[in-house]
């Protein structure tokens, strides 16, 4: 794996180059073990647990930490106008330097090879963006046809993973922007307008992220509503069922007072007389009920957001 890069005609190539722009992966013991300035020290100290990407600026320079997505994976780096040191124990810049090297990225110092690394940690991002939007738009067919319940972890996963991008793609673009507007001479002037583009494409994934948070709630709330739906079902069949069943209750409960001399009792036809009754009630339920439409129960949502019975929300 390798741990060092230099500038060459406007790219970068692997290994060091005498009087070059260096750029060099250190790991964390490496770094300390260097003459570091009271802020990079500050900086380098919150590797471990930092939550957000981030810059500092220092005497000579400027010194940060990346922070993942995910929030598992971290880097630093301390950047002044002739060399770029990584602190990376991980596996995260290396393959991201190799992948810049071999398309060539444009730099022309230190801060453009941070540009090219950060640029390429987002190369996956569009495509991960699509992959989450499609996923909404199955939950949302799963809750519109009824069929299928959504699996309700993989939708809390879905709305960490857009926090995690979120807090993600603010540390960058400020981290991203004050590079840009640097005027110190840290920063080469090709690399400014190289930094100013990864600002744009991260506001343009920070707008696209925030269309698949704001669908993510919609898509919960349609759950949810899916949810209240099915338990006013229950209890509309719960209410109809006993509401049927409570004329016949009286009916049986009167008929089964002890006085003797109560009408029907002594009659040969009584009991059928009653039993016909019963039917006749519950015949006149029913057929109140379902002239009124309490027994369709508004049937399951169509594709289209309508029911089944024609009516719509």
């Amino acid at each position: 794996m390798a741990r060092s890069w230099h500038i060459a005609n406007g790219h970068l190539a692997t290994g060091e180059k005498d009087g070059g722009h260096v750029v060099s992966l250190l790991r964390l013991e490496e770094a300390r073990a260097r003459p570091l300035s009271h802020v990079q020290r500050e900086v380098l100290a919150q590797l471990e647990h930092a939550a957000i990407p981030f810059l500092e600026r220092t005497p000579t320079g400027a010194a940060g930490l990346v922070v993942t997505s995910s929030g598992r994976r971290r880097f630093g780096f301390i950047l002044t106008a002739s060399e770029l040191a990584l602190i990376d124990d991980g596996n995260t810049c290396a393959p991201a330097l190799g992948r810049a090297v071999e398309c060539r990225a444009p730099v022309d110092g230190p801060a453009g090879a941070l540009c090219a690394l950060l640029r390429e940690l987002l190369g996956d991002h569009p495509a991960r963006l699509s992959r989450m939007r499609e996923e909404l738009e199955l939950v949302e067919q799963q809750v519109l046809e009824g069929h299928q319940r959504p699996d309700r972890r993989a939708m809390m996963a879905g709305t960490r993973q857009m926090l995690g991008l979120d807090t993600f793609y603010q540390g960058m673009s400020d981290l991203a922007s004050e590079l840009a507007e640097d005027d110190s001479g840290l920063v080469a002037p090709a690399d400014r307008v190289r930094l100013r583009s990864l600002s744009r494409l991260l506001g343009r994934l920070s707008a696209r992220l925030e269309s698949l948070q704001d669908y993510g709630l919609q898509v919960q709330s349609l759950y949810q509503e899916s949810i209240d739906v099915r338990q006013n079902q229950v209890m509309q069949w719960l209410t109809v069922v006993t509401t049927i069943v409570m004329p016949l209750t009286l009916v049986t409960g009167w008929y089964g007072m002890n006085f003797p001399h109560m009408a029907l009792l002594d009659a040969p036809w009584g009991y059928a007389a009653v039993a016909v009754a019963c039917v006749v009630i519950t015949a006149a339920e029913i057929a109140f009920f379902s002239r009124r439409g309490w027994l369709s129960f508004g049937g399951r949502y169509r594709n289209d957001g309508r029911r089944r019975d024609g009516q719509t929300d």
